[in-house]
């Protein structure tokens, strides 16, 4: 199958080139002065996920139509990484020339550099091990997240929040640590979380492994002095990637109650589903997740009261790095000698529903935060003085910094 794969990809580009297609997308070819079209591909982590489902509607329903690119989007390969690279393959035959992949196997990159495709990670910064494997690939642009920094304080500040204000019985739930899963932005929050506890008196003791990456597990709380009663569960409900979440979030949570759950990954209402099958009702929950409909539904039902989020419109930096790339200036991307780069995305906050609304009015795909107009500023194409320097403050513009240019 591979192999047939790899003749059709072969016969394809022949194609392409005998038919002189250069520049992806729809374009007509026309006078120098109409907009030229892009073909972008799209790697989810997971086709369901709710922060996923608000940026394919940006990217479809919004960012597409205006800058002219057509998005094809392949079935996530989840932690496949001969999947990965088959969906680079796949999306090479689409006619495709960049990448925007949520997943960021590096197989799955040294593949699309293989095939002179541009790839950016976004959504979350790459693992620096795994960047440093390919950070030197022509074609890979870098990773555009929050910083390791900032998801490590956002879940410290997040956990401090409800310590402060009197929670006891709290539910940790660590997200897909414990499955082997070496994620730098589910590392940074767990920390964060931790520590936390631990100035309040919690004693966290390491899983056997002496880590909560590999597992199994990720690791035990002891109340000690502190008047905390902390219990953590671990893992994501999603058949064939861990099949055995709600048998261990029942075995953990069964018989107890708490007045906190803090996630270091999204899926409040799902966490209050789940515990209200165990006839756990009435806890307060915090989450590192994404502004979306279920989150909106979660916070004005009063289940969840902080948020700390990614946001639909996010993904348009990412979209004017590979649309530079493709126009020949990718310069203003990568770094200075050439290597990928790390660019800092903030998080949005919200603690009451006033807030949470506020920033989904103000971001949507109606009306995005990262519009046409502003996204135009820097596409060097549209705009020549843009920079490296100028790029990476537009890719790193806080929710105040949007607000501000409204």
């Amino acid at each position: 199958m591979k192999k047939a794969l790899s003749i059709i990809l072969t016969l394809m580009m022949c194609l392409l080139a005998l038919a002189g297609c250069s520049g992806g997308g729809d374009s007509s070819g026309g006078s120098g002065d109409e907009q030229p079209g892009y073909v972008i591909g799209v790697i989810p982590f997971a086709d369901t996920a709710a922060e996923q489902i608000v940026w394919n509607e940006y990217l479809e329903e919004y960012i597409g139509p205006e800058l002219n690119v057509t998005f094809k989007f392949v079935t996530a390969p989840g932690l496949d990484a001969d999947a990965a690279v088959t969906a680079v393959e796949e999306l090479k035959l689409a006619g495709c020339e960049g990448i925007l992949g949520i997943v960021d196997t590096p197989a799955a990159i040294e593949k699309a550099n293989d095939l002179g495709m541009w790839f950016i990670r976004s959504g979350g910064l790459s693992v620096e091990a795994d960047q440093e494997e390919i950070d030197d690939l022509e074609y890979y642009l870098g990773s555009m997240g929050p910083s390791s920094e900032d998801e490590y304080q956002a879940a410290y500040d997040m956990t401090k929040y409800y310590i402060d204000n009197g929670s006891k019985d709290i539910l940790v739930y660590a997200g897909m640590l414990g499955l082997y899963i070496p994620s730098e932005m589910h590392i940074q929050r767990y920390q964060g979380v931790i520590d936390a506890l631990e100035e309040a008196g919690v004693k966290y003791t390491l899983p056997e492994s002496g880590s909560p990456v590999t597992g199994p597990g990720v690791g035990e709380f002891d109340s000690g002095d502190s008047g905390l009663n902390v219990s953590v569960i671990y893992g994501v409900n999603i058949p064939g990637l861990d099949d055995t979440f709600v048998d261990r979030l029942t075995q953990t949570c069964s018989g107890k109650t708490f007045d906190a759950v803090i996630m270091t990954v999204e899926g409040s209402q799902d966490m209050s589903t789940w515990l209200g099958g165990l006839g756990i009702t009435g806890a307060k929950t915090g989450e590192v997740g994404s502004f979306n409909p279920t989150t909106t539904a979660s916070f004005n039902a009063g289940t969840c009261d902080y948020l700390v989020g990614k946001y639909a419109s996010s993904m348009g930096p990412a979209v004017a790095a590979l649309i530079n790339a493709i126009d020949g200036n990718a310069d203003i991307v990568k770094e200075a000698d050439g290597t990928g780069s790390r660019l800092i995305q903030p998080f949005w906050i919200a603690q009451s529903p006033e807030e949470y609304n506020e920033m989904v009015e103000f971001d949507n795909v109606a009306n995005p935060a990262f519009n046409k107009e502003l996204v135009d500023q820097y596409i060097k194409r549209l705009n020549p003085d843009v920079t490296a320097e100028t790029f990476a403050e537009f890719a790193g513009m806080s929710y105040d910094d949007l607000k501000a240019l409204r």
